[in-house]
């Protein structure tokens, strides 16, 4: 088994929303080290943005994959 990390990004620009998007990041051989990168990505989520013009919205999540 193995764990994927999906990421889905939206950032809003001076009140306007950009498309959201998605990054899969995968084999990750324990559920243990896919969290500590998701706990990684969602404190660069939660770090403001200096110009405060701007704020990112994100969705972290680890999924275990199955062999079929």
């Amino acid at each position: 088994m193995e764990w994927v990390l999906v990421i889905s990004l939206q950032w809003i620009v001076l009140g306007s929303p950009t498309q959201p998007t998605t990054q899969l990041i995968d084999r990750f051989p324990s559920a243990e080290l896919c969290n500590k990168a998701a706990e990684a990505v969602r404190n660069e989520i939660d770090a403001p943005i200096a110009s405060q013009r701007a704020q990112t919205l994100g969705r972290v999540v680890c999924i275990e994959r199955r062999d079929q």
